[in-house]
This record gives structure tokens, C-alpha cells and sequence, in this order.
């Protein structure tokens, strides 16, 4: 009887834990989507009080969900409301904390427009198709199909499209040979491939984290403006590692049959969905006045209702249960979405609080060609990241001091500089999520998946960025 009692006894505690948790996830969805809204109203409107309303939302899930929130965030949370008090307090101008705070929480909403997108497509068949059929490539084709997934899984899903396709090549390669020599090899040549991809999205993806934070810091500069300069960057970063996998061991194994009916239709229909986001985002920009921002906000998640209503779905998986599931989700990366804030945030107010008028009189006594400027942002950026400072709070920082100190450097330059710092942290630095995740599948040390086996593609893109900027410098 009185196991009988015990046993009733937590079976309800984890009934109400359970119910307790599901709660917490169901308000924090909310705050999310609450916050989205408000910064819709913010882009539509430019009204930027609007981002006040949105702050103050998702300034409730450190909370809501506290216990789930990182030390590191709740760290870099505490310095950027110490430095938003301490410049209020000093008679900083409330426009700019607003302008501050609307530009930093441009990235939560996007995250969670985001989740609509990635719930249609993360479980979609022809997204799986589209994976297994790169995957199973015989070498010869293989580099090319896995980074072209690489990005294109990046764009969509990010570290999760990512993490998905690293997951089922690793797979892949433990059914194609027992040696364990040859399996090394062939791991780290579809690693190669993969990341060279999802690191190339940072380039110039424009639903992207980065460039959708710091192009808005240069006044009368835009996406349009700098796209063609990350196209041929991304060109180059894949290139220097498609040529290094070719000067590497190629070891024969099994090659399975492919047998993929259809699968290069599933390929176009995903690079359709990704022109579509981009062609109606840019169209209702034209048309409406909507800054392309306010517009990804909008058609993200409408793009994402269609392509499930395009793939016919089955009963019980409609429209509602993609909304729900998208709910749902919107509770799991509360760290990662108060950490972009944080840190996005803590370099957007730091700009306002350095004193720039020291930095533009030092650029001035100096006179730099504006190659060395940009050299000196990458190495920064890089630099810092290796000792677990984020390139989001670098690279805002830095863009934003240029900018509001005049230093005479090409927009693109200071966007490519910053882009570039950026992705090589991201493949390089232990503290990642790109490092953390590979390093977990390969089962080997972040130091060797990170530095050892990305060094040599790393230091040779680099040489290539800092050569075009000596270049370019001189034919400015």
C-alpha cells in the first residue's frame, strides 16, 4: 500500500513538472511572438517606441525561463543593462537607445519568423530526399552536392540544417568502409565540404543573423548594395576548400547506387523557396514602402504556410499542426535567442558610448590606406573570438565606430571585413555552436575540428581577402 502511495506520489510531481514546464514553454512562445510583433510594428511604422514594448516582452523570459538561460548570457545581459543605465543616467539620448534596441531585436523576430520556416521544412520529404541523395554522392561529385547542401540546408534551417546533414554524412561514411584510416579521411573530407558551405552563408545570406545586423548600421547602404561583393567572397571561401580537397588523400571505398527518382526536382523546389522569400520580401519593399527587414517578417512565415500546403499534406499534419509545432519550438532556443539579443545588443549601445571623436581624430593624424583598416577588423574580430568574445559584439562594435567616426574605408570593404572575421570565428573559434556541434559528431576535441583541421582553409581565404584588399586600396 504504501509503494502503491509512493508510486501515485511522483507520478504526480512529474505530471505537474510536465505541466509546469509545458507552461513555461507556452508563455515564452508567446513573449517571443508578442515581441515579433511589436518589432514588425516598429519596421512598418519607424516608429522606434514600438522597440521599447518589444524589449521590455522578451526582457520577461530571463523570468520566465531563467533556469534554461546560460551563465555567459545572463553575464553579457547584466554588462549591456549596466551600460544602457549608465548611459541614460549620463545624459545619453533616448533616440539612439531606441535606435539601439530596435536594431538588436530585429534578431529575435527574426529567429522566430524563422521557426514557421523551419518547422515546415525540417521533417519535409523533399528537404530529407535532397539530404540523403548528397550524402550517398560518390566521391568524385560529392564536394560539390554536400556544399551546395551545406549553404543551402544553412540558409534554411540554420545550425540545425547544419547539425542534420553532418549527422547523416557521418552515417553515411560508417556504412561505406570498417577502416577505420579510410573512414578518418572520408569524415573529414565531407566535414570539408559541409562547413565550407554553412560557413559561406555568413558571406552574404540576407535572412542572416549578421549582415541583418550590421548593414542597418551604414546609413543609405543596403543588402542590394553589398550582395555582389558576399557572392564572390562565398565563390572564393568555397573554391580555396573545393582546391585544398582536391590536393588531399582520396581513398577509394564503397560507393552505393544512386537511386534517387525526382530529387532534382526536390532541389529546385528548395531553391525556389529561398528566391521566393527573397523576390516577395523585396517586392512588398518596393511596392508598400516596408523596409526589407519588416518585409522578411512578413513573408517568411507565409512563404512557409504555402510550401506545406504545396506538399499536400496528410490529416492531422495541416496548416495547424505546422503552427503548432512551430509554437512549440519557439520555447527550445530561448538561450540562443536571449544570447543574440544580449550580445547584439551590448555592441549596438557600446558604439554609442565609445567616444568616437577620439577614434576619428587618431584615423585623421594617422591617414591609413583602408586596407589596413580592414585587416585590422578581421584580425580583431578573429583574435577575440578565440577567447570566447562574440564576433556579434566585435563586429557591431567595430562597424559601428568606423561609421560614426568617418573613417575613409568603402562600405563593402568595412561589410566584407567584418563578414569575414565572422566566419572564420565561426569554424575556428572552441566556443562556437558550428565547433561545439562538430566536434560532438566527429567525437574528437573542439582544438582539432576547429584550429587543426580548418587552419590551412582558413589562413589561405584570409590571404586571399587581405590580398583583394590591397588591391583594392590602391585602385581607390
Amino acid at each position: 500500500m504504501e509503494n502503491e502511495k509512493a508510486s501515485s506520489s511522483a507520478s504526480q510531481r512529474l505530471d505537474d513538472a510536465s505541466t509546469t514546464g509545458s507552461g513555461r514553454v507556452a508563455a515564452q512562445a508567446w513573449v517571443f511572438i508578442l515581441a515579433t510583433l511589436a518589432t514588425l510594428a516598429d519596421r512598418i511604422t519607424g516608429v522606434h517606441a514600438y522597440s521599447l514594448l518589444s524589449l521590455s516582452l522578451i526582457s520577461l523570459s530571463f523570468v520566465i525561463s531563467w533556469r534554461e538561460i546560460s551563465r555567459v548570457t545572463l553575464v553579457i545581459a547584466a554588462v549591456g543593462l549596466i551600460t544602457s543605465i549608465g548611459f541614460l543616467a549620463t545624459g545619453g539620448d533616448i533616440e539612439a537607445f531606441m535606435l539601439a534596441a530596435s536594431r538588436a531585436l530585429f534578431l529575435p523576430a527574426l529567429l522566430t519568423a524563422m521557426a514557421v520556416l523551419q518547422a515546415a521544412t525540417k521533417s519535409s520529404a523533399p528537404v530529407m530526399r535532397v539530404a540523403g541523395f548528397v550524402v550517398d554522392q560518390p566521391p568524385g561529385r560529392r564536394f560539390g552536392m554536400l556544399a551546395f547542401a551545406g549553404h543551402l540546408f544553412g540558409i534554411l534551417l540554420n545550425i540545425g540544417g547544419y547539425r542534420l546533414l553532418l549527422g547523416l554524412a557521418i552515417d553515411h561514411c560508417h556504412r561505406m568502409t570498417r577502416d577505420a584510416r579510410v573512414r578518418f579521411i572520408q569524415e573529414r573530407r565531407i566535414l570539408g565540404a559541409i562547413i565550407a558551405g554553412f560557413g559561406a552563408t555568413i558571406l552574404w545570406s540576407p535572412i542572416g543573423v549578421a549582415i541583418n545586423l550590421i548593414v542597418p548600421l551604414i546609413d543609405d547602404f543596403d543588402w542590394f548594395d553589398y550582395a555582389p561583393y558576399g557572392l564572390a567572397a562565398t565563390l572564393g571561401f568555397v573554391g580555396i576548400q573545393y582546391f585544398l580537397d582536391r590536393l588531399g588523400p582520396r581513398p577509394k571505398g564503397r560507393t552505393y547506387p544512386i537511386n534517387s527518382p525526382g530529387v532534382w526536382t526536390d532541389i529546385l523546389r528548395l531553391m525556389g523557396l529561398l528566391v521566393g522569400i527573397m523576390g516577395l520580401a523585396t517586392l512588398i519593399d518596393l511596392v508598400t514602402g516596408i523596409p526589407l527587414q519588416g518585409a522578411l517578417l512578413i513573408v517568411i512565415p507565409t512563404v512557409a504556410i504555402l510550401w506545406r500546403l504545396a506538399e499536400r499534406p496528410a490529416k492531422g499534419d495541416s496548416i495547424g499542426s505546422l503552427l503548432t509545432d512551430a509554437f512549440w519550438s519557439l520555447g527550445k532556443p530561448v538561450n540562443e535567442i536571449c544570447l543574440i539579443l544580449a550580445t547584439g545588443f551590448l555592441g549596438l549601445i557600446l558604439v554609442e558610448v565609445v567616444p568616437t571623436q577620439s577614434l576619428e581624430a587618431l584615423i585623421e593624424t594617422l591617414a591609413l590606406p583602408a586596407f589596413v583598416y580592414g585587416i585590422f577588423i578581421v584580425v580583431v574580430i578573429f583574435g577575440l573570438s578565440m577567447v570566447a568574445i562574440s564576433p556579434m559584439i566585435t563586429g557591431t562594435l567595430l562597424v559601428g565606430a568606423f561609421v560614426e567616426a568617418n573613417v575613409a574605408i568603402p562600405a563593402p570593404m568595412l561589410i566584407l571585413a567584418t563578414l569575414t572575421g565572422w566566419s572564420v570565428s565561426m569554424l575556428l573559434s572552441p566556443v562556437t555552436a558550428t565547433v561545439a556541434i562538430t566536434s560532438a559528431e566527429m567525437n574528437q576535441p573542439a582544438s582539432v575540428v576547429g584550429l587543426k583541421w580548418n587552419g590551412r582553409f582558413i589562413a589561405c581565404f584570409i590571404a586571399l581577402i587581405f590580398a583583394i584588399f590591397v588591391v583594392w586600396s590602391l585602385l581607390l
